[in-house]
């Protein structure tokens, strides 16, 4: 379908959700008895639960889409994402359920095209003053980036994988101390990589299991305050005894980490932490350990200026030959000003550091953006983006600059 052929449909699908919008807003907003101003987003009523639809379209403009360092091809593309969060209301307990497609269809370079999807709930069950049971578990369909090293330069379209999630915890909380115990399961599985002029890459030496369990004890200090140490076993095995390269990528390791919990009213909340960490690898793999840190802080300083702070260091699978993993130190700064009651400008830039260990290869990532978001009212929004991303990498060829253009409407009840 041509640009302005699928501009027309999605001009069409949105007026008709506009007006879907506004109608159900108007039988809504008097039905809750509350009034969170004319932006907040209400819900719809459904006995002891609440349902929060959405739909978010977009259309793209992205000059390097296959992510080369020359030749880099443009295209137009669109992304559909309708969603929903249905959240119970009881007095205890608590069940959450989610869903989310994204449909992204190019102009011209079609091969593009893919549909992820996801599903998933949450509960927790209160078994008593400070004490409860949480768990949880989702399904997705995915693909993998055209930033990833592990997709080849000639692969035909992105390629597909299935992700499985599920986590538990128990819960303690008596006043000032906190203790806590878990787990989380993890199952990956790639779906051949089609080609340019070749048969299909198979991944079933990619297919894992990444098991991780904690244990995580706290102490509130002061009102708003709490520290806390965390320790984590982690251990992931491949399907398969040996990969394409002949490198057996079956792993464990572990990690201790003290931090801080902050909750101070809404100026500042989240938490940092900082720790050591430890992975073992078959050899002739290298072993990796080290300084281990975190960070996912929110800071308001104004009511008009709001500041989010994200670091983490994660050690990924990867099938370049030698090395043990993709060792992935980022951090990312994103702060919102709201230059009018219904106008939020965000801005954010953010810098990874990807050592692939064992190997000389590192790869630098630079990001940076800004979006504009005007709330129509609590129905509607429609945003304007610009996205830069580039990659600086020590092995010839793989270097990239991208830069996108986005333009959306969406649509919550």
């Amino acid at each position: 379908m041509r640009v302005w052929g699928r501009l027309a449909l999605i001009a069409g699908l949105c007026g008709a959700m506009v007006g879907i919008a506004s109608s159900t807003a108007a039988q809504v907003s008097g039905g809750d008895g509350q009034d969170n101003g004319p932006y907040a987003v209400k819900g719809l009523p459904l006995g002891g639960f609440r349902l929060f639809p959405t739909l978010n379209v977009t259309a793209n403009y992205d000059d390097n889409v296959y992510r080369t360092q020359t030749t880099s091809s443009s295209d137009y593309f669109f992304d559909e994402t309708p969603g929903f969060v249905l959240q119970s209301e009881w007095g205890r307990h608590e069940l959450d359920l989610y869903g989310q497609l994204n449909s992204f269809q190019y102009s011209t370079l079609t091969s593009e095209n893919h549909s992820d999807w996801n599903l998933g709930g949450n509960t927790r069950l209160d078994l008593g003053r400070g004490m409860g049971v949480a768990a949880g578990g989702s399904y997705a369909i995915a693909h993998e980036l055209r930033t990833s090293v592990d997709q080849p330069g000639f692969a035909k379209s992105p390629t597909e994988y299935a992700e499985t999630q599920a986590h538990a915890a128990y819960e303690y909380h008596p006043y000032h101390f906190g203790f806590e115990v878990g787990g989380n399961y993890t199952r990956f599985d790639y779906s051949p990589t089609t080609l340019i002029g070749y048969p299909p890459l198979n991944n079933d030496d990619r297919n894992r299991d990444e098991y991780n369990g904690y244990m995580k004890l706290s102490y509130e200090f002061s009102p708003g305050y709490a520290v806390y140490v965390l320790g984590n076993d982690r251990n992931v095995s491949y399907d398969l005894l040996l990969d394409r390269s002949g490198l057996n990528r079956s792993n464990s390791g572990y990690s201790v980490d003290t931090g801080l919990e902050m909750a101070v009213t809404d100026l500042i909340q989240g938490e940092a932490f900082i720790g050591y960490l430890s992975e073992n690898y078959h050899a002739p793999l290298v072993n990796i350990s080290g300084f281990n840190f975190g960070a996912n802080v929110d800071w308001e300083p104004t009511p008009l200026w709001t500041f989010h702070l994200t670091a983490s260091r994660v050690l990924n699978g990867t099938t370049i030959n030698g090395a043990s993993a993709e060792d992935d130190q980022s951090v990312r700064l994103v702060a919102d000003y709201q230059a009018r009651p219904n106008i939020v400008v965000t801005g954010y830039v953010g810098y990874t550091d990807a050592n692939f260990n064992g190997t000389s290869r590192q790869d630098n990532y630079t990001s940076a953006g800004l979006k504009l978001n005007y709330l129509m009212n609590h129905n509607v929004s429609a945003q304007l983006g610009y996205d830069f991303q580039t990659r600086s990498s020590s092995i010839g060829g793989q270097n990239f600059n991208d830069n996108v253009v986005s333009i959306g409407l969406n649509l919550h009840l």
